[in-house]
């Protein structure tokens, strides 16, 4: 419950609780409004790609809102402007695996096209830029196939929050959102974000057992080619370079430092689906010059690196915010 305090009566009031509904607050016109302006009302920080995203395959369907969190994952947001009905979570789950294929480039140029719509005419280039900036997670290239998930209401039906605690167990990340108003005076209404699901108090506990549940169960046959193919070719580059290499994870990459901090090798698998495999110098100081002036000196040898791997040499000097690397 919200209470106000007056400080000229010293008296405390309680808040009565309203619903949009009461007040002509439209889903569309305006919810989505306010979560597109102030993506922090759901209680994280969201790049908003796009609004009202129809151009599924074979079907009519929309969803409310698009976005990317801080780790680069893209986010399906549902609104619904009071109760949730019964299936609300289906609908999110459909649009999570229509928007699964979806590629950066693809996610660049929904993103661009919202901001021309909304009078902010840039290159894509300049659009993947703004992306690329806002993700925080070092390791980002490429999006996951699996979306997480937003729900924003004011009220959840039981089946709506007992499925949602069923899928995060097998590892579908969905948030629920709940949204409390109240009406201050006939001109104001006040209302507060609470995340419902997981409980925020014990969310990295929650998060964290849901992992350990489902370590196995989450561990694709993609995966496990992972781990198959660079464990051989670990065993294969010791008869070479005899050195303790560390345990290979289920990622698609791979990395070996050196003997200089911020700069690794790296073996990884580049593309959806996987197109690619680079063997890569990686410079990531986090000092934009010194990786520059480093890569300046092993530019020197591209030629040599040339004829002797009879590859070409791709060099990024620009590779991400403030990093660089090279690679065949």
């Amino acid at each position: 419950m919200l209470f106000t305090y007056s400080k000229k009566s010293k008296k405390i009031s309680a808040c009565i609780e309203t619903d949009l509904k009461s007040h002509n607050i439209l889903e569309r016109q305006d919810i989505e409004k306010w979560i597109e302006n102030y993506p922090d009302i759901l209680g994280e920080e969201l790049l908003i790609i796009t609004t009202e995203y129809d151009k599924f395959d074979k079907t009519n369907e929309r969803l409310d809102l698009l976005a990317i969190d801080k780790n680069g994952n893209l986010v399906i947001i549902e609104l619904k402007r009071d109760n949730t009905g019964k299936n609300v979570e289906l609908q999110a789950l459909k649009y999570a695996a229509y928007c699964s294929t979806l590629t950066l480039n693809d996610v660049v140029k929904l993103y661009n096209n919202y901001l021309s719509k909304n009078d902010k005419s840039i290159t894509e280039d300049k659009a993947k830029d703004y992306i690329i900036d806002f993700i925080e997670n070092d390791e980002f290239e490429e999006l996951s196939d699996k979306p997480r998930i937003i729900i924003a209401a004011k009220e959840y039906r039981p089946e709506v929050t007992a499925s949602v605690l069923w899928l995060r167990k097998f590892g579908i990340d969905i948030t629920c959102i709940k949204l409390t108003l109240y009406e201050l005076d006939d001109n104001t209404i006040a209302f507060e974000s609470t995340i419902l699901i997981p409980l925020p108090e014990a969310k990295d506990y929650i998060i964290e057992s849901e992992k350990k549940e489902n370590v196995e169960y989450t561990k694709t046959l993609t995966q496990e080619e992972y781990l198959n193919f660079y464990n051989e070719l670990i065993d294969k580059i010791k008869k070479i370079l005899p050195k303790q290499y560390q345990k290979p994870k289920p990622e698609p990459y791979y990395q070996i430092p050196t003997e200089i901090s911020g700069i690794h090798f790296e073996w990884g698998f580049h593309g959806r689906p996987r197109n690619s495999f680079g063997v890569e110098l990686h410079f990531e100081k986090g000092n934009k010059e010194f990786n520059k002036s480093a890569i300046d000196k092993i530019e020197k040898f591209k030629s040599k690196i040339e004829q002797a791997t009879n590859e070409k040499v791709i060099i990024q000097k620009d590779w991400r915010k403030n990093s660089a690397r090279l690679y065949i």
